[in-house]
């Protein structure tokens, strides 16, 4: 079971590939040639992967796209390789291939680290097993002490009459289709406005793991969660269960047009709590950026422009 210590370290590179870059199918593909069980939720999955002392990182790192270990390679600042000195080395390099070469990068750095730490518990309701307490040794025989009289025993005051404290009610539970948590919302609102993209990536997936890895720093591990399906069918990053945030690096106004029916979905089913983020660079035409923002933020979204 990891310590307190434990949990407080730094991420290593071979517990992010597994939580975070690796899809349920290659988790799975990973279990089965390690021998662990290929049942349960991805999540599950990714913790019981991290247990096995057989898994290497460079074992999850060759189940990734180039562009995830580009991602790495920036997360974790891995070093560039040296340039070699000799013909033979020279010519190596030249035929490689780059995706190669990027695993090669990171397990040099990854296989230094330590060893991945499961977040694991044991069981609710598990006996807690305590060492028998030992027998008392037989006290020594010793002469009885004379009698005293009885010290008369001094009146105890009564008791202190015991304050009930008057029940509170629950709060309410808010009814299914209800807007999100407005306080949580508002928090999730203003930090991603308020963000800057530390580089101008080419790829709307690696906008959604930077953003996803700042806000995991801002409001913990397990409450910025990375949607993964058929694109257009679900939102990017949902965060504290209030805010569902949709990610989006338009090429053409087509694209544009798409992602303002996809926000709409988003909206019936999550009115008051979608926030959409659009890193317009790549646009020509920037008032089309901002006729689709005035249009979005009418229907109820909150819409920045990157």
């Amino acid at each position: 079971m990891p310590t307190a210590d434990d949990e407080a370290q730094e991420e290593t590179i071979l517990e992010y590939t597994v939580r975070e870059r690796l899809t349920k199918e290659q988790l799975v593909e990973l279990l089965s040639s390690l021998g662990g069980q290929k049942q349960g939720k991805t999540e599950e999955l990714a913790e019981r992967l991290l247990a096995i002392k057989g898994l290497k990182p460079k074992d999850a790192l060759s189940k990734l796209s180039t562009d995830d270990l580009k991602v790495i390679v920036r997360r974790f600042a891995i070093p560039e390789p040296p340039k070699p000195s000799s013909l033979f080395g020279m010519a190596g390099a030249i035929l490689a291939d780059d995706r190669s070469t990027l695993v090669k990068r990171i397990d040099d750095v990854a296989s230094k680290q330590r060893a991945p730490v499961p977040r694991s518990a044991p069981p609710r309701g598990a006996p807690e097993v305590k060492p028998p307490t030992p027998a008392p040794p037989p006290a020594a025989e010793a002469k009885p002490a004379p009698r005293r009289a009885p010290e008369p025993t001094p009146q105890q005051p009564p008791p202190p009459e015991r304050i009930v404290e008057a029940s509170r009610p629950p709060p309410p539970t808010p009814a299914a289709g209800a807007p999100a948590s407005l306080p949580a919302f508002q928090e999730t609102r203003d930090f991603v406005g308020s963000y800057k993209f530390a580089y101008q990536w080419d790829s709307e997936d690696l906008y959604e793991a930077e953003l996803l890895g700042a806000l995991r720093g801002r409001f913990g591990v397990n409450n910025a969660v990375r949607q993964q399906g058929e694109s257009g069918r679900v939102y990017d990053i949902v965060v504290r269960n209030s805010a569902r945030i949709e990610v989006k690096l338009p090429k053409a106004k087509a694209e544009l047009d798409r992602m303002i029916g996809q926000v709409r979905r988003y909206l019936s089913q999550h009115p008051g709590g979608v926030i959409v983020v659009i890193i317009g660079f790549m646009m020509k035409n920037q008032q089309e950026i901002h006729n689709s923002q005035e249009e979005l933020e009418s229907a109820g979204a909150v819409v920045f422009v990157k």
